[in-house]
């Protein structure tokens, strides 16, 4: 009697498990039914840096951000001022 409980308490785990784990699977179909959109894929490949035919692509190199403004009584105000500014 005692070998049958534990395992009708082993196989109500188990059940448990598995529709958890049942669950998983439907949500990452979902997850992937939703990057199989042309949005999405479109935006990957653009991370990637694929561009559509007839566009053209630009690399730009550097820093594009002006540094930050000194604060008050803050660096020398060499060229690298702001950057003692920060401490």
């Amino acid at each position: 009697m005692r070998g049958y409980l534990q395992q009708r308490g082993e196989l109500r785990d188990e059940r448990a498990k598995l529709a958890q784990l049942e669950e998983r699977r439907d949500e990452f179909r979902a997850q992937l039914a939703a990057l199989d959109t042309p949005e999405v894929l479109e935006t990957r490949a653009r991370e990637l840096g694929l561009v559509l035919p007839g566009e053209r692509a630009f690399l730009v190199r550097g820093d594009l951000a002006p540094p930050p403004e000194p604060q008050d009584g803050g660096g020398d105000g060499g060229p690298l001022g702001w950057l003692t500014a920060l401490f």
